[in-house]
Parts: C-alpha cells; sequence; structure tokens
C-alpha cells in the first residue's frame, strides 16, 4: 500500500513528458484513459489515502499523549481506531455505476438480491451463496451479524467507573461535548443539542444537531495541527435535516461535493437519450410508470421492500400489481422476473454499455479536473503531519 511521495510525483510527470512526444495526437485522446491517465490517477488516490490514514493516526497519538499527560492513561479505544484503506487498483468498481442492473445470469437466479433483507432469505442458504457470489465478506464477529470481535479490545476502558469513564471523556472532547454525548454516566441530562437554552451558542431552532465546540486534548490538539483553521459548518438552509458542526482538517478536494456536482450533471446528461429506451422497455414487458431518480437510477429497491414489507419509506416508484404475491416464495418469483427484464432491457436498449462508458468517462474527467488541487492538498497534509512530528517529539 505504501507508496513513496516523490515517486508519485515523478511518475506523474514521467508520464506527462511521454504523452507530450507522442507522434500521434488521436491516439492520444481517444486512448488516455487507458494508457496515460488512469494509472497516474489511481496513484494519486491512493496517495491520498494513505496521507489521510497517518493524519488520523497522529492526530490520535497526540490526544493519546495530551490525555496521559492529564493521568488518564485507560482509553476509549474505539476512538483510536484508524482505518488503514486497501490499495485501490482502480479509480472505480466495475458496478459503482449502476449495481441495481445486474448482469441478466445473475438477475435469473438471484433477481435485484432484495429477498435477502427479509427474515427468511436472510436465514436461507442462498444468502451465504449469494453473499459468496457479490464477495460481500461479512462474518459472524461482525456487527452486521450480531458480532463485534473485530472491534478493539475496549475491555479495561469498560471496567472503569461511569465518573472515571466521564472524566475520559471531558479530557478528550472538553465539558460541553462531554456533558451532551456522556453526561447519563454520571446523572447529567443531555443539553439540547438543537440550539436551546442551555449556554451554548444558540443557533436557532432550524438545527437538528448542534456539536459543541471541540475542547479538552482534541483542541489542544487542532490548535497544534490546525491553528486557526477550526470552523463551525452548517447545512444550508432549505435543507430537510440541518446540523452544524465543526471542520479543521484541509478538505480533499476528493471530497468536495460542490465541485462533483458538475460532473454529475453531466454523466446524467449523457444518459438522458438511452434512460428513456430503458424505461419504454420495462413497460413493453408488463412493468409500465418507472422513472429514473435523482441518483440516476430506478428505484427498486423501495418497490420491493413494498413487495416484501407491505410499505416503503419513499413511494417514488410504480405501484404493486393487484395480483402481487402474498408469499415469500411468490414474492422472491416475482423479483426474479422483474429483474431478468430489467437485465435483459439493459442489453436491448444499449443502456448498460452506454452507461459504463458514461460513467467511466465522467469519473476519469472529474479526476483530472481537481488533479492539480489534490496534489496541493497531499503537500499540505505532508507539511501538517511534519508539524505533527514536531508535536509529539516535544
Amino acid at each position: 500500500m505504501l507508496r513513496k511521495t516523490r515517486a508519485v510525483c515523478a511518475l506523474a510527470a514521467a508520464l506527462a513528458l511521454t504523452a507530450a512526444c507522442t507522434d500521434d495526437p488521436k491516439d492520444d485522446a481517444e486512448g488516455a484513459g487507458e494508457v496515460f491517465e488512469e494509472p497516474r490517477l489511481v496513484d494519486m488516490v491512493n496517495e491520498s489515502n494513505r496521507l489521510l490514514y497517518e493524519l488520523e493516526s497522529a492526530e490520535n497519538r497526540i490526544i493519546q499523549a495530551c490525555l496521559e499527560e492529564d493521568g488518564l492513561t485507560v482509553h476509549d479505544q474505539l476512538w483510536f481506531s484508524a482505518t488503514e484503506p486497501e490499495e485501490q487498483e482502480a479509480l472505480f468498481g466495475a458496478d459503482d455505476w449502476g449495481n441495481w442492473l445486474p448482469p441478466v445470469e445473475e438477475a435469473q437466479k438471484y433477481g435485484l438480491g432484495d429477498w435477502r433483507f427479509t427474515d427468511e432469505g436472510m436465514n436461507s442458504a442462498l444468502a451465504e451463496e449469494y453473499a459468496e457470489f457479490k464477495g460481500y465478506e461479512i462474518d459472524a464477529d461482525s456487527p452486521e451479524a450480531g458480532g463485534g470481535s473485530n472491534l478493539p479490545d475496549n475491555s479495561a476502558f469498560e471496567a472503569l467507573s461511569p465518573e472515571d469513564q466521564y472524566a475520559w471523556y471531558v479530557g478528550y472532547f472538553g465539558e460541553a461535548a462531554a456533558a451532551q454525548e456522556w453526561g447519563y454516566l454520571v446523572g447529567e441530562e443531555a443539553a439540547d443539542t438543537g440550539g436551546g437554552d442551555d449556554g451554548e451558542i444558540d443557533l436557532g431552532d432550524d438545527f437538528a444537531y448542534v456539536q459543541p465546540e471541540p475542547g479538552g486534548c482534541q483542541r489542544e490538539m487542532i490548535d497544534a495541527l490546525y491553528g486557526d483553521a477550526l470552523q463551525r459548518v452548517d447545512t444550508p438552509e432549505g435543507e430537510e435535516y440541518r446540523e452544524s458542526t465543526w471542520s479543521w482538517r484541509p478538505l480533499n478536494p476528493v471530497d468536495d461535493l460542490a465541485a462533483y456536482e458538475e460532473f454529475d450533471l453531466l454523466y446524467e446528461e449523457r444518459l438522458t437519450g438511452v434512460q428513456g429506451e430503458l424505461v419504454t422497455c420495462l413497460a413493453e414487458r408488463g412493468h409500465p410508470g418507472w422513472e429514473f431518480g435523482e441518483e440516476g437510477s430506478l428505484p427498486t429497491t423501495d418497490y420491493f421492500m413494498e413487495l416484501y414489507e407491505g410499505s416503503a419509506d419513499v413511494h417514488d416508484h410504480p405501484d404493486l400489481p393487484d395480483d402481487a404475491p402474498t408469499d415469500f416464495e411468490g414474492k422472491m418469483a416475482f423479483e426474479i422476473a422483474f429483474a431478468v427484464d430489467l437485465a435483459e432491457c439493459g442489453d436491448e436498449t444499449g443502456y448498460r454499455e452506454t452507461a459504463a462508458q458514461a460513467w467511466g468517462d465522467t469519473q476519469e474527467e472529474y479526476y483530472l479536473s481537481i488533479e492539480t488541487q489534490v496534489y496541493a492538498w497531499q503537500e499540505e497534509v505532508r507539511g501538517i503531519l511534519t508539524k505533527a512530528q514536531e508535536v509529539l517529539e516535544s
């Protein structure tokens, strides 16, 4: 996983020179994604992931050292568990653009896989087979399976008295955050997180959650590494759910959703015509009324949730047929039949091929558009890591 930073930059420069010296500009344009652009961009993404992991780890070490200086030596390990990222081999997965549209062979056997969320499906042998087929890695110890031995050993902290646990949270996050989130440990009533009259900053009643300003050792870490970069971040007005939180790390350009919006719209534009053809194909096969949602997919999950559970949280899908089956076997057969029609329509209309190409092109164009900013962000993070090392050594 670990890559040398200078090697990445050197590789980018060398590849750029190679591209500039090619004899055939046409080949450059058509083969860029395969030969030149993607390998460099993948290296860039992996380097960013590595740097973020190192940054999280350094922050944790500084906070832990601060706590121990204050005599708090038994820690809630859940707050010190940075996860080392796996190295990516591509910018995106093969089905990232549309895992709701399975291949025909998969649809014939497993449908869309929504049956597995029911009690009958979850406990069936087919569910295990399907998980293996899809490459899902849910073992008996995972939270999804009701276990938890993959979590760090937190037994020492859990053995502390509630008062000592609360003191640790005060040391880590500061008094305001500890009282709001863990006050129950010492019998304190939780503060109003919506900006009420508890003495904290009153931001009005529009926020469902208001995060207290960081304090304790977390604040000491922020001040040491980020200076005056600490700022409040409010969900824009007009959103259904609004919260007010705090931010201090420099934002990775890859995570700037506002910058990505332009390319999201571009992807949708590239699919406008073929989306209509797919919906028409479904209607001709007896499935009328489908429309693509904001995510660029058909709302099949809600449709089959209503089939299996009797209702759905969101109803932006066609009504179920009056003669929809009522038993599990019949419902699963209904799902499989629909999935086969959907998969075949995806092939017959050319939607699958068009969407995969449009997604790949759009993703590469997006990463190319922010490449310079990402390299600048990486240099900024390296500077913070250098500062973190100095803090730890002092």
